[in-house]
């Protein structure tokens, strides 16, 4: 078992343990309920961690979580089909489906 990723925010260890699920990784979240004992434990040992239950899952798993990461810092696009702005997350249109068609637009 290893360490694939931490971060102060539970919601976004939650959201990556999901998106390594989807992608058939067996994952666990570990330190969820330590925030209690800030004061007591270091700052970082508190910290909410993702771990991957296969090690040999560990190169994937970290290539997933860096592609979902650069996908939040995307530029904003606009849709070719009917002109709707969408956020450089969303692969597709919110208003009509069609495709992100920018060349560098990850799928």
């Amino acid at each position: 078992m290893k360490r694939v990723h931490s971060s102060e925010s539970l919601p976004e260890i939650g959201h990556l343990k999901n998106l390594l699920e989807q992608a058939g990784i067996a994952c666990v979240v570990r330190n969820e309920q330590l925030s209690g004992g800030l004061g007591e434990i270091p700052f970082l040992e508190c910290l909410p961690e993702l771990w991957v239950l296969d090690d040999a899952d560990l190169p994937r798993a970290r290539r997933l979580i860096e592609q979902q990461q650069e996908s939040i810092t995307a530029p904003a696009w606009r849709c070719a089909a009917c002109g709707s702005p969408s956020e450089g997350q969303f692969a597709v249109c919110w208003n009509c489906g069609a495709a992100d068609e920018r060349p560098d637009a990850r799928a």
